[in-house]
């Protein structure tokens, strides 16, 4: 390839990447919109951030190991709301799933206003009523009316507790990530930022609304805990020795495959399941009788599930773990220093 057209391809590159990028930063934007009650640009860039991704998600991925709250649709909804679009508030409101990380009223309230609103603005205003001969009137004392004041939410305390309940089992998985040394990985260090926010937001709960929110961050940091592992001890450099005719076969037989098999595991180790998934599913087909990388192919199909709550991938990491067991005896499971406990939970369920 000539040095114009790597050039030219390099940029073409990066400016997908920076496209496909560009919807959580217009997230975060309308996000800060929303607190300032700038409700134009809310309208703005919650749609820019749709048309780049239309689905909301408690843990919607952005990049690498990092996942946020993403529900455009309700910020819009209120935007439009406040703006006097009530067809159009009315239309985000019933699409959405619940709020994001800025609780601006519960979704059922603000249906009910926008339809009242829209309600009042299409009604005709009555005619002109011809007024009759005046009357002598008596004036009677009107009582003064009484102040009610407003109701406040109502919060289950169940879920309360739930939520309670929740962040105590993620603190407990985030120490357990402590005592095996995995404090300097990404997923540990995303786990107790998520953590750290869902325990502040608790004290300050108003609504049941925004126990589910604390409730979805609590489970999040637990899972990201329970993937979190230490990093990688060097591995000795062998002895120098003559190498055995079964070592040089082994080279011979897998030496096409060794650099795709490294990197597999590297982004396996790293939380980077997407791509690891992908490697080891190609490997597979070239290695079919080869039970560790069928092993590998379901741990990171399960931990997509875990992070996407998407019950294809567990499916998907359930025939992987299956079709490892036929290859090999497992004795005791899959090794601790490999694979996470909840992964070897799941590898040990599977019949």
């Amino acid at each position: 390839m000539t040095p114009v057209r790597t050039l030219a391809a390099f940029i073409l590159v990066a400016v997908a990447a920076t496209a496909q990028a560009s919807w959580y930063d217009d997230y975060d934007a309308g996000l800060a919109a929303a607190r300032a009650g700038n409700w134009s640009t809310v309208v703005s860039k919650m749609t820019s951030a749709i048309k780049g991704q239309p689905n909301e998600n408690n843990k919607a991925r952005t990049y690498g190991a990092i996942f946020i709250n993403y529900h455009p649709y309700y910020y819009r909804g209120v935007a439009n709301l406040n703006l006097g679009r009530y067809q159009q508030a009315i239309d985000d409101l019933e699409r959405t799933s619940g709020p994001g990380p800025e609780n601006l009223g519960s979704i059922g309230e603000l249906l009910e206003r926008a339809k009242r609103q829209l309600a009042a603005a299409s009604t005709p205003e009555p005619e002109p009523v011809r007024p009759e001969p005046a009357r002598p009137v008596v004036t009677q004392p009107t009582p003064a009316p009484v102040q009610q004041q407003p109701a406040a939410p109502a919060i289950d305390p169940g879920l309360r507790q739930r939520a309670t309940s929740s962040l105590n089992a993620a603190k407990q998985k985030l120490q357990a990530a402590q005592q095996r040394r995995a404090a300097s990985s990404p997923q540990y260090t995303q786990a107790m930022s998520i953590y750290t926010d869902a325990a502040s937001r608790l004290g300050a709960a108003k609504s049941n609304d925004d126990l589910n929110a604390i409730l979805s961050m609590a489970d999040n940091a637990g899972d990201l805990a329970e993937l979190a592992m230490p990093p990688s001890a060097p591995v000795p450099a062998p002895a120098i020795a003559a190498p055995s005719k079964p070592a040089v076969v082994t080279d011979v037989v897998l030496g096409d495959y060794k650099p795709q098999l490294r990197r597999a595991l590297q982004n396996y180790f790293n939380g980077e399941f997407d791509d690891a998934a992908r490697d080891f599913s190609d490997l597979t087909g070239k290695l079919p009788g080869n039970a560790w990388i069928w092993a590998f192919l379901g741990a990171s199909q399960y931990s997509q599930f875990a992070f996407e709550a998407d019950e294809s991938y567990r499916t998907k990491a359930m025939q992987s773990f299956q079709k490892a067991k036929s290859l090999r005896s497992w004795k005791g499971g899959l090794p601790e220093k490999y694979f996470s406990r909840r992964i070897r939970r799941a590898f040990n369920g599977q019949g």
